[in-house]
């Protein structure tokens, strides 16, 4: 994120209910800041807590100055310091689900993806202090302009038979995606047969606010979608997708933008069906030796 003010740190990072300011470490040249280190912890298995035996360096940015490479590395140190000073027993480098406790919105896309593969600098700083690749995301995006939706039979039965309805407001459902999502507004679309009003899948959609102010774009966020292999099968995935990407456009949106694992075969190949194309990867890094 470019034009980076106070206030919205505040908004964005120290008013997140599990900040602790001894995990924000600054580096100072006699009293000028040059740079900061920042650690947090992961979420528990049920979403409810703090797990503090996860702990992530989320991010590092140093200004530039002559010995800026020796200030990268000590602040590196000095965040894994602080994570096992609290008990960490596995370290990870980057911030993405479940180690995603800070900076939703001002780096990244859509969610937080780990550290972005044109982030050529921190990578390498994480690969030469012994950290290895855990999993890697590829960073998707389109531009709803002239967004179509693909011309197949079984979209037009669907469309005979279902409906794709917008749930404006829409929350998390546990402590750990309140916390991470408190500044965020989302809006469910749901797949429904015409005579029912229980959703069959759902897609849940973001504002990426602050970020995409510098891109100079109106942009929205998938955040996950909820379908199942056999609706994927039988279209209900595209057919669900591309009505939420007609109503976006609607709505004056100029730009989607999703995730998906590098593994995920099956959720790239929908996207693809859909004209998202390939623009960055993010990787998460985990420390070397460390359990």
């Amino acid at each position: 994120m470019q034009g980076l003010t106070p206030r919205l740190l505040e908004e964005l990072v120290f008013a997140r209910p599990y900040f602790d300011r001894e995990g924000l470490i600054v580096a100072v040249d006699g009293e000028r800041p040059v740079g900061f280190v920042h650690a947090g912890f992961g979420a528990s298995d049920e979403l409810a807590a703090l797990d503090k035996s996860l702990g992530t360096t989320c991010q590092l940015l140093v200004a530039p100055h002559e010995e800026r490479a020796q200030i990268q590395t000590e602040l590196l140190r000095a965040s894994e310091t602080y994570l096992a000073s609290r008990g960490v027993q596995q370290l990870f480098g980057g911030a993405a689900f479940p180690v995603n406790p800070f900076y939703l919105g001002l780096y990244g896309g859509s969610r937080l993806p780990g550290v972005l593969a044109t982030d050529v600098e921190q990578t390498s700083l994480f690969k030469n202090a012994g950290y290895r690749d855990k999993e890697r995301r590829l960073l998707l995006n389109r531009p709803l302009a002239n967004f179509r939706p693909p011309v197949d039979r079984r979209l037009m039965q669907l469309r005979r038979r279902c409906e794709v309805i917008a749930v404006p407001d829409a929350t998390p459902d546990n402590w750990w995606e309140s916390c991470v999502w408190m500044h965020a507004s989302w809006t469910r679309y749901e797949l429904r047969f015409k005579d029912s009003a229980d959703a069959l899948i759902s897609a849940t959609f973001w504002d990426i606010l602050p970020l995409s102010k510098s891109w100079g774009v109106q942009a929205v966020g998938m955040v996950r979608v909820e379908d199942t292999a056999e609706t994927r099968a039988e279209g209900m995935s595209t057919f669900l997708l591309a009505e939420a990407f007609l109503d976006l456009q609607r709505g004056g949106a100029a730009l989607v933008e999703a995730q998906a694992f590098a593994r995920d075969a099956a959720l790239l190949s929908l996207f693809k069906e859909l004209g998202l194309g390939v623009y960055d990867e993010g990787v998460l890094f985990v420390k070397e030796g460390l359990h």
